[in-house]
């Protein structure tokens, strides 16, 4: 004889009860091999099993007087019969059920007693459980909970079998019931299960005129049809606030069945229906699982019908219906944490809109997102992950106040629905309280452990939406939270959801642009400033959208937003730069090729994968192949960044890190990670003249990269005298318009053959500037940016609120940046003829400054836009005689005198 064991329940015949049966309730071959596993050791219980099935049977008001009256030696029978029908089914499933339903048929033991009796069995075991050492402990006390209910379900099906004899309206309420029960399988959820009786039970019979069910997770929550069938005029406007006296309500506090009846001689209930034909409604509850609870009501067109029909088939959709709620609770509930799922909360967000309709409150629908969390999870592993997130809903359900719902969405990301809130101010009060209570450590294998989050809240009805774009509006004010600087909430606001659209609009469209070939690439020169050398180029990506060409600044950040657009870019640019090297080798030109690498591509695991697909097509082009990354990825990840990074030099391609200067830790990252050069970034670069802290920062980075024996690259070199003070700050290779925009691989070839360093760059060949001339430098730079400040302000009139200029420094000649310098550490260049002369010039500008300060005060505009052309023509020969100074000294002239270096 084949078993249920040997044969999955899942390819049995689709007309076999017992086969749709085990299917719904997931008893496939491998729960029903957990079982068998663990049989030895279950099928030692039976005895018990047995005895505690007919002791919750003698204790069942129902069947009570019908076990007393059998006889004390076939109750042992019966009870071994039991225990081997219980050693059996742990081994090879509910084969034997159909001759248990003929036992019971015969004692005229009804199905609900089967349903009572298998109940009882089912907290014994699970009680069981909890003393046994099993490894699989949840996964062995869920598939003995499916194969109990499997047994009772087919011994109820027996059962209806049997009794041929039952009178025809009680045949169609139970053959409706147990067809439902028939095609659970291709029902999707309990609740489709519910609906799908109350639709077949108003269909079938000819009595019934409207069935309904309701499901409640809230006690303060209004009792209302959850589905129902028939006349919906009997019940579709039911909602009814918890009142003791209410017989659903009483039916739900005691866990009985009630029957209201039109000729009762107490008063019918508020909701009691209208309709004269309705003359008794029958009230089933379906018992508490996890405070969830349900009931079924169901209304007849004469008094009698629940006597004439019997109770025993409505039981039975109660029993059912308490195993539904178990089920259901099993699919709304997060197994790690026990907190609400996605499903049960995207229920009572919209229950909740409802309420706050009706009570004219806001509802606060939030989403959190835990900030670190991944790389504590990598660092600990699942199981440290896992006991963190199980902490953090702890304490965070902690924070709650009633009515208020924490849920686990998915991985380290929770939902808040935070319900009667009376403003703005209540829910963002809430929120805080919920983001200061994970700031102190958490406590992970006996070592402190610090997680933040960020936080998104939207508000209904403020935010007048459906709850899916409730949902969704939370989720883009957590984005934004993040992008604030994480650790720290922000509130949904319109125009970022119209920002989303566009992105996601643009991500549609550059996917389509890739697929269609629309990305192409043109490559800048880098250069050697002095020699007017090409040393690589850098591949930048171009949206060919019909004639336009559209830049990285126009699509960069929609791409990087996506994972899974970053990598396709950064695979679509390894290959392109790959084929342009080998293209132009044929043509005997040798160059590198710098490719950007976006943080989300460069820590995906594929990574690697992808940059050693290219090398296979490509063996040849690793030395001419560069990777440009920038801050972003160290900022995720430190760790995978490097490894990453790492991984790409062993395979001999070279590592450049972009924009930097720009981020938090810059020489943290200098230290840490394998470069082989650091691109200084444009904003510094183009702020040398004028921006001493610019200018500072670039030195630095300059000395840092000599010590650490990098290479520099300075972008963003747009003027002569950009490049000519980079070489005097012992900058040599830069990039910029000035020298070339981003070419077409054919233009850049031509222009490789033309272009020519301008003569003042090509004279710093040799470079004598040292770090003793730096204070120079600094000086030039600071009293320019002090110039221009005092341009600016006499730019703007005199008003009775600023009559007087706070004057900047440059108008005192003795105390500026310059002049300090002049009477100070420049005096050791004062053999210089243009020493002399900048001396002299300075001292006429601020002298002018002064007379355009006296003009500004007198409010003559005539007079001020005279004294501000001379200021303006003063500051043109000061720029001169400190250039010609500069080039003295870092190219000794000596014939315009020495230095005492």
């Amino acid at each position: 004889m084949t078993t249920l064991s040997e044969q999955t329940p899942l390819r049995g015949d689709p007309e076999n009860p017992t086969v749709s049966l085990c299917r719904f309730v997931g008893l496939d071959a491998a729960a029903l091999a957990l079982v068998r596993e663990h049989a030895g050791i279950l099928a030692a219980q039976a005895d018990g099993l047995a005895g505690h099935f007919y002791d919750a049977l003698r204790a069942y008001p129902p069947t009570a007087n019908a076990f007393a009256a059998i006889p004390p030696r076939r109750m042992r029978l019966l009870v071994e019969r039991q225990a081997g029908h219980f050693r059996a089914m742990l081994r090879n499933g509910p084969h034997t059920a159909d001759d248990m339903a003929r036992l019971y048929h015969s004692l005229g033991i009804a199905p609900t007693w089967i349903v009572a009796g298998y109940n009882a069995c089912r907290e014994h075991l699970d009680a069981l459980l909890v003393g046994l050492a099993v490894a699989a402990h949840d996964a062995l006390r869920e598939a003995l909970g499916r194969l109990l209910t499997c047994d009772m379900m087919v011994q109820t099906a027996a059962l209806e079998d049997i009794h041929a004899d039952m009178l025809a309206e009680g045949e169609i309420i139970t053959q409706t019931l147990l067809d439902t029960t028939l095609k659970l399988a291709d029902l999707p959820s309990p609740e489709a299960v519910f609906s799908d009786i109350c639709a077949d039970l108003v269909t079938r019979s000819r009595h019934l005129s409207a069935v309904w069910f309701a499901v409640l997770e809230d006690p303060q929550t209004p009792l209302k049809p959850f589905f129902g069938a028939g006349a919906t005029a009997l019940w579709q406007d039911i909602d009814v606030p918890y009142d003791a006296s209410d017989p659903l309500w009483q039916a739900l506090d005691d866990n009985r069945s009630l029957v209201v009846s039109a000729a009762q001689e107490m008063p019918l209930p508020a909701w009691w229906p209208s309709a004269r034909d309705i003359e008794a409604v029958a009230i089933f509850p379906f018992g508490r699982v996890s405070g969830m609870r349900g009931l079924g009501v169901v209304y007849a067109d004469h008094d009698g019908y629940f006597d004439y029909v019997g109770s025993a088939p409505f039981d039975a959709f109660a029993k059912l219906g308490q195993v539904l709620l178990d089920i259901r609770d099993s699919h709304l509930h997060d197994p790690l944490t026990g907190l609400p799922n996605r499903s049960l909360y995207m229920d009572r967000l919209v229950q909740g809109v409802g309420q706050a309709g009706r009570r004219q409150t806001l509802l606060g629908v939030s989403m959190i997102d835990l900030d670190g969390f991944k790389k504590i999870n990598d660092r600990l592993g699942h199981l440290g992950g896992d006991a963190l997130l199980h902490q953090v809903a702890e304490r965070l359900s902690r924070q709650l106040r009633q009515g208020d719902t924490l849920a686990r969405l998915g991985g380290d990301e929770f939902g808040l629905l935070m319900t009667d809130l009376t403003d703005v101010d209540a829910g963002e009060k809430i929120v805080r309280r919920m983001l200061n209570a994970l700031e102190e450590p958490f406590l992970l294998e006996g070592k402190a452990v610090r997680v933040g989050a960020s936080l998104g809240l939207t508000l209904y009805p403020l935010d007048d939406a459906d709850s899916q774009d409730l949902l969704r509006h939370a989720d883009i004010a957590l984005y934004q939270a993040k992008d604030a600087g994480r650790h720290t909430y922000r509130i949904f606001e319109h125009a970022a959801e119209d920002k989303r659209r566009r992105i996601d609009s643009l991500q549609q469209r550059f996917e389509q642009a890739l697929s269609h070939d629309e990305i192409e690439f043109h490559y800048q020169p880098k250069v050697d400033l002095a020699l007017g050398r090409l040393v690589g180029v850098e591949a930048l990506a171009r949206w060919r959208q019909g004639d336009t060409l559209v830049s990285p600044e126009g699509f960069i950040d929609a791409v990087e937003d996506s994972p899974h657009l970053s990598r396709r870019l950064g695979r679509y640019a390894l290959v392109a730069a790959a084929r342009q090297i080998m293209d132009w080798k044929k043509q005997s030109f040798e160059c590198s090729v710098a490719v950007n690498i976006g943080a989300e591509h460069l820590l995906n695991p594929a990574f690697i994968d992808d940059v050693d697909d290219v090398l296979e097509c490509y063996p040849t082009v690793a030395a001419r192949l560069e990777i440009e990354v920038t801050e972003r990825a160290v900022l995720h990840d430190m760790q995978r960044t490097h490894a990453a990074l790492q991984a790409c030099r062993d395979r001999g391609l070279s590592i450049a890190l972009d924009d930097f200067g720009t981020g938090h830790a810059s020489l943290t990252y200098l230290q840490e990670l394998p470069a082989d050069q650091i691109k200084l970034d444009k904003r510094f670069v183009q702020k040398l003249l004028d921006e001493p802290r610019a200018l500072a920062i670039v030195a630095g980075s300059l000395t840092s990269a000599s010590l650490l024996n990098l290479g520099v690259i300075a972008e963003g070199v747009e003027t002569i005298e950009h490049g000519e003070l980079l070489l005097q700050l012992g900058c040599r290779q830069a990039q910029g318009f000035f020298i070339a925009k981003p070419l077409s691989a054919s233009d850049l070839l031509a222009w490789v053959a033309h272009w020519q360093p301008p003569a003042e760059w090509a004279q710093w060949r040799e470079n004598l500037f040292t770090h003793q001339d730096l204070p120079f430098l600094m000086a030039r730079t600071a009293h320019r940016h002090n110039l221009w400040d005092l341009l600016a302000a006499l730019a703007t009139p005199p008003t009775p609120e600023r009559p007087f200029l706070q004057l900047p420094e440059c108008v005192d000649e003795t105390h500026c940046a310059l002049g300090r310098w002049l009477r100070g550490a420049g005096q050791r260049y004062r053999a210089h003829a243009a020493f002399k002369q900048l001396q002299r010039v300075h001292v006429q500008l601020h002298a002018q400054a002064i007379k355009a300060t006296l003009a500004w005060q007198t409010a003559d505009a005539a007079s001020l836009r005279r004294e501000v052309g001379k200021l303006e023509h003063y500051a043109d020969d000061l720029d001169g005689e400190i250039l010609r100074l500069a080039r003295q000294i870092g190219l000794h002239d000596t014939r315009n005198g020495t230095d005492d270096r």
